[in-house]
């Protein structure tokens, strides 16, 4: 556990060394504004449609760009040499990057719902918006976590990040229009978890355990795939 909250500690002074925390507290306001001009006078239901939108966005592409970057860094560094030689569980190093990054989309959730939704009605939709929160969150982290271990450079990374956030951003664009989704975009997972968090801000739950399976197994198989991306790279440093 000791071992565990060192790196924790590490992972949030890099974040707070590289501007993430001032940079997520800009986009916090930037979105509000938009949303408020936007919405004004248009009511309540399209306020949470357009929060739900750019939260969606916010983790899926800007927090994928984000961890990779840090990860590149320290690759850079050589920070992936130290801790392989370190006398620790090396999942731990993961574990650290997945909780940081959870928790500060955790907050950033429940600061975009709280100044837009507002009082008693935020309240009342924060649990659902933050489970679904989580689970795009870890996705993303991992998906991110993976490509950053696997890629020799941010040229190569940006590549994949190019295709992977277009892949994800998919649902949010064929939402606009409703009679054109195809039923192609139910093999996209991104749809669903789009989907269940935008009707986490209407307070409807449709979600059952299926999907909760699915998503369950998917941040699973991808934690398994990031870990041995880490333990790769690893060996190549060590």
């Amino acid at each position: 556990m000791r071992n565990f909250l060192v790196l924790l500690k590490k992972d949030f002074r890099m974040m707070v060394s590289g501007r993430f925390f001032l940079a997520a507290a800009g986009s916090l306001l930037l979105y509000t504004l938009f949303i408020q001009y936007i919405v004004s006078g248009n009511g309540l239901t399209q306020l949470k449609v357009l929060v739900g939108e750019l939260l969606f966005i916010e983790i899926a592409a800007v927090r994928f760009l984000e961890i990779g970057s840090m990860l590149l860094k320290e690759k850079q560094m050589g920070v992936v040499r130290v801790h392989a030689v370190m006398p620790f569980q090396k999942r731990l190093f993961l574990l650290s990057k997945l909780t940081a990054f959870l928790l500060s989309d955790l907050l950033f959730a429940a600061g975009l719902t709280m100044l837009n939704a507002g009082g008693l009605e935020a309240a009342g939709i924060m649990p659902a918006v933050l489970l679904q929160t989580a689970v795009l969150s870890l996705l993303m982290a991992l998906a991110g976590f993976g490509c950053a271990m696997l890629l020799q450079d941010f040229k190569q990374f940006s590549a994949a990040y190019a295709v992977i956030v277009a892949y994800a951003a998919v649902p949010v664009f064929m939402a606009q229009d409703p009679s054109g989704v195809a039923a192609w975009i139910n093999w996209n997972p991104f749809y669903h978890i789009y989907r269940e968090l935008k009707n986490a801000f209407f307070g409807i739950h449709c979600a059952g355990w299926v999907y909760y399976a699915c998503t369950g197994c998917g941040i699973g198989v991808m934690f398994l795939l990031a870990q041995a991306a880490f333990y790769k790279e690893m060996g190549k440093e060590s």
